[in-house]
């Protein structure tokens, strides 16, 4: 989700048209196009974005990164993704893998229209879009799935009860054997502001047997860098991993360069004695 400002882009980039605007229950939205590319903003941070020739396509590179979970779970076939924004991760993921059930939580009833009307998101029985608490479904619907997608920001930051050992532990309850779960992270690993990623980091790792950190941005220090990363209790080794990434699950994967991901495997030191596992506040209701 939230990627940077339209202040960041180039001086030439930034003539806007703004196609629709709403002030909803949780966000100031805003879609917006400029040139070929049509953002959707909460506030002013920039959530999503498609080309209006081809909506599947993005200039955000993290959402690619999510499909590393198919070289984990390569017989994926159930999908939940928590934070559903212009619906990028959703319709690429239903488009490239036929087999794929889709379930979409999202939290706010206008962004799932807004998803539909000006991003193109598909009407189709592979999706189900359900408007509730990432947290909530988590916690009370039935279902089990393969990979669980964490995409759910407020501001640049994940929700706490979308990060704590309890909330882990519900997740690892609604995964099936082999099964991952895989977050978007805005941080960094190292320096003044990556308090909050080695928390999730060591949280995860007190939760999974394994977790990888993928880079999606530049740079491993800067506050604003996306960082996919994903955990998992199955044996495979990150050899192994790497090998999938390589060979694009047998071919599974098509994305341009998938091959080449596992250049952004982050195998660096991540500290993690000088912050806190994650937890509920005391007395959060259930």
């Amino acid at each position: 989700m939230p990627n940077d400002t339209d202040s960041n882009l180039p001086e030439s980039m930034t003539h806007e048209v703004v196609t629709h605007s709403r002030v909803s229950a949780y966000h100031t939205i805003r879609v917006v196009d400029i040139g070929q590319r049509r953002i959707l903003q909460f506030e002013r941070t920039r959530q999503s974005s498609m080309y209006l020739d081809n909506p599947y396509e993005t200039d955000f590179e993290y959402p690619a990164f999510f499909h590393i979970g198919l070289a984990i779970r390569p017989e994926a076939e159930r999908t939940l993704v928590i934070g559903l924004g212009g619906g990028t991760a959703v319709k690429r993921m239903w488009r490239d893998y036929p087999q794929m059930h889709i379930d979409a939580v999202e939290l706010d009833p206008d962004v799932v229209e807004i998803a539909r009307e000006y991003f193109a998101l598909p009407e189709d029985p592979r999706i189900r879009v359900i408007v509730d608490d990432g947290r909530h479904h988590i916690e009370t619907a039935p279902d089990i799935y393969d990979i669980v997608v964490v995409d759910a920001f407020d501001d640049d930051r994940i929700p706490l009860p979308l990060t704590t050992e309890e909330f882990l532990w519900a997740v690892r309850a609604r995964l099936a054997e082999g099964g991952v779960v895989t977050y978007n992270v805005i941080g960094s690993v190292l320096g003044d502001h990556s308090k909050a990623f080695r928390s999730l980091h060591r949280t995860l790792r007190n939760t999974f047997r394994r977790v990888w950190v993928f880079n999606a941005d530049e740079g491993v220090d800067a506050k604003g860098n996306n960082f996919v990363v994903l955990a998992s209790d199955t044996r495979l080794s990150t050899a192994g991993l790497l090998e999938r990434i390589a060979n694009r699950v047998d071919g599974r994967v098509s994305l341009p360069a998938f091959e080449h991901f596992g250049e952004n495997l982050y195998e660096g030191p991540i500290r993690t004695g000088d912050v806190p596992i994650l937890t509920d506040p005391p007395g959060r209701k259930r």
